[in-house]
């Protein structure tokens, strides 16, 4: 009987340790954490406060249960719940594999033979029907095109993340170009 005791202390203390990891941490005292993102170099946000630019290194914070947002480039790359514990604590380093959202480019040209270059390389080329550029990633782009005519024309434009941005090239009147 005495052991059956022991053992049903035993599994409390287990049970009342796994809930208490599952309680929110002391609000307002002093914490430190370290924030990594991919991309480096994004707006990182904890509790509405601008922190600055990732990565977030021993940054003085206030403990609690606290929203973390990271953006860049405009996007929403993390917006979630944590909780950052008092102190110098393990749990308040967070480290996200954030990437920055895909679109595409559909390029349309005139004339309709040209080359088409996307931030200085070269993307593909259009044979008289349109060219769509996939994967890019979400912001701007500068988008080039060296036409058959020897004249180009260029347009800086946004990507955004899951969408086609739709372009027209009009190279027909553009400035001559060095081949």
């Amino acid at each position: 009987m005495k052991k059956l005791y022991i053992l049903a202390l035993m599994v409390a203390f287990l049970f009342t340790s796994a809930v208490a990891d599952d309680d929110p941490p002391p609000r307002g005292k002093a914490a430190t954490v370290t924030i990594i993102t991919n991309p480096p170099n994004s707006d990182v946000y904890l509790g509405g406060e601008l922190l600055g630019k990732s990565p977030i290194e021993n940054q003085s914070v206030q403990s609690g249960r606290q929203t973390l947002v990271v953006i860049d480039q405009g996007f929403e790359l993390v917006n979630q719940r944590v909780n950052v514990w008092p102190g110098n604590d393990k749990r308040n380093k967070f480290d996200f594999g954030t990437k920055i959202p895909k679109g595409n480019i559909k390029v349309t040209t005139i004339p309709g033979k040209c080359l088409i270059y996307v931030d200085g390389d070269n993307a593909d080329k259009t044979d008289g029907a349109a060219l769509t550029i996939t994967s890019l990633d979400a912001g701007d782009h500068v988008v080039r095109a060296e036409c058959s005519n020897g004249r180009s024309a260029e347009e800086l434009v946004t990507v955004r993340g899951e969408e086609t941005a739709e372009i027209t090239l009009d190279a027909s009147k553009g400035k001559k170009y060095k081949r």
